[in-house]
Formats: structure tokens, sequence, C-alpha cells
């Protein structure tokens, strides 16, 4: 699936509230009581102004109804301009209760002047000084609930913020746009794999791996499994799965899924099958060369042979389980697609069916089985990691006016 089909935001804030649709300057105040909030508004703005409008919220409405104030107009203190007839100002505070809390809206229009443009000389005004809008509302907000952090949602895409615009990815400009993107994810995929990181882990794997090989640990729990396993209906199941670790029908599976969403690009069930198909034929090109290296270079053979798990260097090629490698690759994949835990635990547990199968028919050691199952992983962990490169991500960090203090608050999307 192209990135970019997928959008997801993840903001944070002092505190994260739902997103009803409020008025720019507006900003939330959290509240468990939204009724005596809305008194407190009241009185707020009674005590400095003369209300000759109020429109009460209707907090039993879903969603529910806003509250407004309206003062009467008034002549500004302190107005020396001597114009005539004078200026007057006043107050209209908009409430819109939200879920745990309200949004809070305040502005303080001034009337025109004569022969002036009465859309051009509304202005907007601090609670006491003549300021920008977002101003009136915050102090308004700390005289309402002086003890409540208020929360200012982040300005527009549009707007000017500390963040960097997002660009093209690098195929935009090909030819084949689609055949030049499989082109970088497959060299990602590869750059990911044999990271500094992911080379270190590999290293562990097989580390641990010679140790099960080499000593008494293989063949001991080889004859555990076929003891108390192999003879039982789970062990039956098992060897039932042994096809799915098949690459002659796998890989036609994956590039089936993976044509479906080139064709159908843009519908959400193809994107889905598509990035799935994808995902899994990657994680084979990725994977497949050093399974099939490793399978020499360890010289491992199978436990119907009767020569023991031990490594003889390019004596044999069975020291990696391919069918354990090929079965995961399907679920590891879709595990990486979803977010649910439990259904991506239950994807990682079916992920290890094949290799089991492989030990109920006494065709692959525990140690084999994992090392399979391992670059499997690896190869999953460098695909995701692919993704997450070419996801058209934007990360901003924007000011936060808080009241009289400063915040900070940070976006992102992918």
């Amino acid at each position: 699936m192209h990135p970019a089909t997928t959008r997801r935001v993840v903001s944070w804030a002092l505190v994260l509230t739902s997103c009803t649709a409020a008025a720019a300057d507006a900003v939330f105040l959290p509240a468990v009581d939204r009724a005596d909030l809305w008194r407190r508004t009241v009185d707020s703005v009674a005590h400095d102004w003369p209300v000759v409008r109020i429109v009460e919220p209707d907090l039993h409405r879903d969603p529910p109804g806003g509250g407004i104030l309206e003062s009467a107009w008034v002549e500004p203190a302190g107005d020396e301009s001597g114009t005539w007839p004078p200026r007057r100002q006043r107050i209209v505070v908009h409430m819109l209760p939200d879920v745990h809390g309200a949004w809070l809206d305040a502005a303080v229009e001034t009337q025109p002047l004569p022969g002036t443009d009465s859309a051009a000389a509304v202005a907007r005004a601090d609670w006491t000084t003549l300021t920008d809008s977002a101003d009136v509302t915050l102090r308004l907000a700390s005289a309402v609930a002086p003890a409540v952090d208020p929360v200012v949602p982040l300005p527009p895409l549009g707007a000017e913020t500390f963040g960097v615009a997002p660009r093209d990815p690098p195929w935009a400009g090909s030819r084949f746009p689609r055949l030049a993107r499989v082109g970088y994810q497959v060299v990602e995929d590869y750059r990911n794999f044999y990271s500094c990181e992911s080379l270190v882990c590999l290293t562990a794997a097989f580390g641990a791996g010679a140790l099960m090989a080499n000593t008494g640990f293989d063949t001991t729990m080889q004859d555990a499994w076929q003891t108390s396993v192999q003879p039982t209906s789970l062990g039956t199941f098992f060897s039932d799965c042994k096809p799915l670790g098949e690459g002659m029908y796998a890989l036609p599976i994956f590039g089936a899924a993976a044509a479906t969403g080139l064709i159908f690009e843009g519908n959400v069930a193809g994107d889905v099958v598509g990035e799935w198909g994808s995902r899994s034929l990657r994680m084979f090109v990725v994977g497949g060369p050093p399974l099939y290296a490793m399978q020499w270079v360890t010289g491992a053979s199978r436990p119907a042979e009767d020569v023991g798990s031990r490594w003889h260097s390019f004596n044999d090629n069975n020291g990696v389980s391919g069918h354990a490698f090929v079965g995961a690759i399907p679920f590891l994949a879709a595990a990486d697609m979803v977010e649910s835990p439990l259904l991506k635990g239950t994807l990682y547990v079916c992920s290890t069916f094949v290799g089991f199968s492989r030990m109920t028919d006494d065709a692959h050691f525990p140690s084999q089985v994992f090392l399979g199952w391992y670059l499997a992983w690896a190869s999953s962990r460098a695909v995701s990691a692919t993704e997450m490169h070419f996801a058209d991500m934007e990360v901003r960090v924007v000011p936060l006016p808080m009241a009289d203090l400063g915040g900070m608050a940070v976006e992102a999307r992918w």
C-alpha cells in the first residue's frame, strides 16, 4: 500500500480532549462539572461587563448545545480620543461543552467610526487592553478557572510553524513510479537488515543457535518433543501446518496479493491485501539470501540422519529451517499491519506453527527452527522500518500560550 494512503495523527499537549469543532481562538478548559464552569464564566464576565443576553448551554443534548454571553455596548475606560460619537465596545463569549470540559471563545468588539468600513472596524481585543483575540480568551479562561491550565488547539497546517514541509517521495519523478517505489523499498529493506543494530541482534541469535546445536540441548529437546507432543492431536495439528511453509505455494500467493494492491490501489481492501503481499514478498527477498548462506555455513544435518545437531561448515545444508522461515512470513507481515495487541500476539503465535511442524516431523532440530523463524522476524523488522521511512511523516513543534505562561505541543502525522 502506498504510504500516503494511510494517515495517522498523534498530538501531545497538557490534556487530551475530543475534537469537537471550535473556533480557531478557542481554548479548552477541563472540568468535571460543566454547569459549574458555565456559572463561573457568567460571573467572571458580569463582574466587568453589563451582561444583557444569556443563552444557556444545553448539556443534555447529544452533541451538547453551546452557550452565549453578550454584554451591552459601553464606552471603554480611558478612551481620550475625543471622537464623536464615542467608540463603544462589548464582549461576546461562546462556550461549547465537550467531553470532560468545554471550549471557551471570547471577543471584544468595537463599534466602527462614522464613515469607516464596518467589517474592517470590528476589532477583537484583550480582556482589559486592545490585543489579539487569543489573548482575550486566555485572559477570560484564567479568570474563570485560575487553577486549570487551558489547552490551546494546534494551528492549522497552513499556519506558520516550526515544522518542515513534507517532501515528495524519491520515486515521484520516475517514469514508472510504482516500479521505482518497489526498488527504493527493497534497497531500504536491505539497508535496515544489514544495519549495525540488526547485525548485532543476528549475531546474538546465531550465537544462541550455536549453543543449542553444539551442546546437548537440541537432542534433549527433540527427543522430549517426539515423546510428548508428536503422538498427540497437537502434534497432528502441527504436522498439518507444514504446507504453509512451502515456497511453491506461498510465493505465488504473496505475488498475487502484491499485484492486487497495484491494480486496486486506492481501494481500502485492495490496499490492505497489497500491503500484506508486498511486505511478505520483500521479507522473503531480504531474508532469503542469508537463509541460504547460513544453511551451508552451519552445515548441520536433520534429526533423522542420526549424525546429531552439531555444526560442520559446508557439510550439509539443514542448519536453518527454510520451512520455518517461509511459514512465519505471512503471519509476521500481518502482525505488523494490525494495532490490536491481542490480534498481534495471536499472529505471532501462529507464526511458529510451521516451525513446530518440522520438529514434529523429525525434520529439524529446535535450533534450526529457531534460526529460521528469527530470520523471518529480522526481515519483518527491516520491512517495517522501511515503511516508516517512506511514510511521509511530518513532525511539528509549535508554541502554545498557556494563560500568563508558555507551553509547547508536538504533533506527528504519518
